[in-house]
Order: structure tokens, then C-alpha cells, then sequence
């Protein structure tokens, strides 16, 4: 009897252990993911939730954490798949419940988008921020219909498969095109903007100059063109060769 009261407190205790080892390990992996992109003040009292291929940092709005978790594990395969993207760690998001947490942040550059992806990280803004008067089971519809997790991921994809050497114009036309097959979701503009004309060379030299819609647009006009073309297998390819001339 005795006997098994020491190995069922020796189990327990090796138990508690590795708990505690791997709720240091998962803080320890949160510190540096915050420490990436926030200020130091900033990086207290952040929540986490896994699924199997992404990570969510969030603070109070546990729900649309979730909503960014499902999303991510749904449409990583696909975008797997297609940009045969074998990832080993899983994909990092980190939502922005206030407009002044995303502006303190790296990614923060003059606007407060919808989502963000740069070196690794993917930020996202809480739909609750966006100008939207909608009801919240609107919102959630909206966000999961057109919300930026898709866009972003795929961003990351490309710059992994292209080593980071992909045109800014490309890589935003390649988003738009790829969250079009997934989703359904297209970037809109008037019908009288999509008739002008505009360059590759335009749009790989003066991408930020041109109008946002526009530019969007167009690249994604650009690379919907290439793929009946050529094909989606060539456009791969050619990724992969952009990322071999960086080796």
C-alpha cells in the first residue's frame, strides 16, 4: 500500500513538473512574440489560444481569438497545399483590441488596416474597431467573409517561398487571387476605375504612389491574368525560382 503511495506521489509530482515547465515554455515563447512586436510597457496581461497551426495573442476578446484560430487551422491547408508551405512552428497572430495597442506596435505605419502581416507575425484588428454599423452577428458574418486572417497568411506564405524577393504589387495581386479561390471574397472598385490602364512597370515602381484600390486592383487584375494564362502551376514555379536566386 505504501508502495503505491510513493509512485502515485512520484507520478504527481512529475506531473506537476512538467506542467510547470511547459507553462514556462509557452510563456517564455509569448515573451518573445510580444517582445517582437510591442513596447515593453505594453507587453503584460496577454492571453493565448492554440489550435494545430496557428497561435493567437489576445487580451480580452476571447471570441474573436477563436474566430482567428478556426479560421487559420480551416484555411491553412489549402493555402499549404497550393504553395506547398511546410511550416514546422505554427502561425503567430496577435489581435489589437485598441487603436492605440496597434499603433504603439511595429506594424504601425500612418493607418490602422484590417490585418498586417511583417517578419513573421500577423497583426489583427479587432472588428470592433472597423467603421462598421452592424450588429454583432453581423460583424462576426463580415469578418469571416472578408476578414483579413486569409490575406495575411497568404502574404507570409509568399514571402517564405520567395525568401522575402517578391514585388509588392505581386504580392498583393497573388493575395488577392488566392483569397478570391478560398473565400469568394474580391477586392471591390468602380466599374469605371477597373477600365483604366496601368503598367506592370507602373505598379512594381510606383505600387504606394497609385491609389489604393487601384493598385489593388490592378495587381490582382495582373495575376488573375497570368494564372489563365499560364496557369497556377507556372505561377508556383516561378515563386520558387525568386526564392532559389536568394539562396
Amino acid at each position: 500500500m505504501q508502495k503505491t503511495i510513493k509512485w502515485c506521489f512520484l507520478f504527481l509530482l512529475f506531473f506537476t513538473l512538467g506542467q510547470t515547465v511547459m507553462q514556462k515554455s509557452d510563456w517564455s515563447e509569448q515573451k518573445n512574440i510580444l517582445q517582437k512586436v510591442l513596447p515593453k510597457e505594453t507587453q503584460s496581461q496577454w492571453y493565448q489560444i492554440e489550435g494545430s497551426c496557428s497561435r493567437v495573442y489576445y487580451q480580452t476578446e476571447k471570441e474573436i481569438a477563436q474566430m482567428i484560430q478556426r479560421q487559420a487551422d480551416t484555411y491553412y491547408a489549402m493555402i499549404a497545399k497550393d504553395f506547398d508551405w511546410k511550416r514546422t512552428e505554427k502561425i503567430d497572430f496577435i489581435l489589437f483590441e485598441t487603436k492605440q495597442m496597434f499603433m504603439s506596435s511595429f506594424f504601425y505605419e500612418g493607418e490602422i488596416p484590417m490585418g498586417v502581416y511583417y517578419k513573421g507575425v500577423i497583426g489583427i484588428v479587432s472588428p470592433n474597431l472597423w467603421d462598421m454599423q452592424k450588429q454583432v452577428w453581423q460583424k462576426t458574418d463580415y469578418f469571416l467573409e472578408r476578414g483579413p486572417v486569409v490575406h495575411e497568411m497568404v502574404h507570409f506564405a509568399v514571402e517564405e517561398k520567395t525568401k522575402g524577393n517578391c514585388p509588392r504589387f505581386l504580392t498583393e495581386g497573388i493575395a488577392l487571387y488566392y483569397e478570391k479561390k478560398y473565400t469568394g471574397f474580391l477586392w471591390y472598385i468602380a466599374e469605371e476605375e477597373k477600365q483604366k490602364q496601368i503598367t506592370k512597370a507602373k505598379l512594381e515602381k510606383e505600387f504606394e504612389q497609385i491609389d489604393v484600390s487601384l493598385s489593388y486592383w490592378k495587381s490582382y487584375e495582373w495575376v488573375a491574368k497570368f494564372v489563365e494564362c499560364y496557369g497556377e502551376e507556372t505561377l508556383q514555379k516561378a515563386l520558387q525560382q525568386k526564392g532559389e536566386k536568394e539562396r
